[in-house]
């Protein structure tokens, strides 16, 4: 038996949509019985099976539509012979449901600091599924940060690399300790499709990123810095709220 649930986790902490595929019914004869699993990707990748053959071609055509579409469901594949076929077929019927998982939007918080741990507090509640990244074990452990917040214990490159970039659902939000960090996670991040990519900042920071950054060659016009709605507050607390606003202008179309 496959480890289709560990599977699952490992997709989740990446942020990657997939479809799960269950056989829920079947008639007659058929490949696989009720249960069978399979689990797929965007990219035509897949794990496990729900029967091979016809089954697998037709499920894997349903998913991928399901994917692009965003919606669960349940779909019905026929093994019955078809007038035209020189070959035999089962003869059964298969009933799958077809779930998306891990279509919400992500954001992707560079920085467990002050700021990036409040805005992991400020936004639970919302669309967002929160992944959090920042290498230094004391601040990524931090009891402050909610349960529901996925946690990456690892250097902004090896996250970057891995992640499942998408133009509709990654959001960036950038708010390391070092403005340095900060113009090497953006030089590393806009080559990634993402919806929103903001970085904290003042002006003249700005103008410096991108003086430095253009001058590579990048493109930072969908690039929001300084970060957030400007609602007067400088604590990280107050910071957290003002791009958490954006954030969700953005999302609903509003920002």
């Amino acid at each position: 038996m496959w480890e289709w649930i560990g599977k699952l986790d490992e997709l989740s902490r990446l942020g990657r949509e997939a479809v799960l595929v269950t056989v829920t019914k079947y008639s007659g004869s058929t490949p696989r019985k009720t249960g069978a699993k399979m689990i797929v990707l965007g990219d035509g990748i897949f794990f496990g099976t729900v029967g091979g053959g016809v089954v697998e071609h037709r499920a894997l055509e349903e998913a991928t539509r399901r994917l692009q579409s965003g919606e669960s469901g349940t779909t019905e594949i026929s093994l019955k012979q078809s007038g035209d076929s020189d070959f035999p077929a089962c003869g059964g019927t298969v009933e799958l449901y077809m779930e998306v998982l891990n279509s919400e939007p992500c954001v992707y918080i560079f920085g467990a600091g002050h700021v990036g741990q409040a805005l992991c507090r400020v936004l639970q509640g919302t669309p967002f599924r929160i992944h959090l990244i920042d290498e230094r074990p004391e601040w990524i452990g931090s009891p402050e940060i909610p349960d529901g917040v996925v946690r990456h214990s690892c250097r902004w490159s090896e996250f970057i690399s891995g992640a499942d970039w998408c133009e509709k659902r990654s959001f960036v939000v950038i708010v390391s300790f070092s403005g340095a960090i900060d113009q090497e996670i953006l030089r590393e991040v806009l080559p990634n499709p993402a919806h929103y990519v903001g970085m904290i900042g003042s002006r003249a920071k700005w103008g410096k990123v991108k003086e430095n950054l253009e001058g590579a060659g990048l493109d930072l016009s969908r690039v929001r810095c300084p970060i957030g709605h400007d609602n007067g507050g400088g604590a990280p607390q107050e910071i957290a709220i003002a791009i958490a606003s954006e954030l969700l202008s953005v999302y609903y179309g509003r920002g």
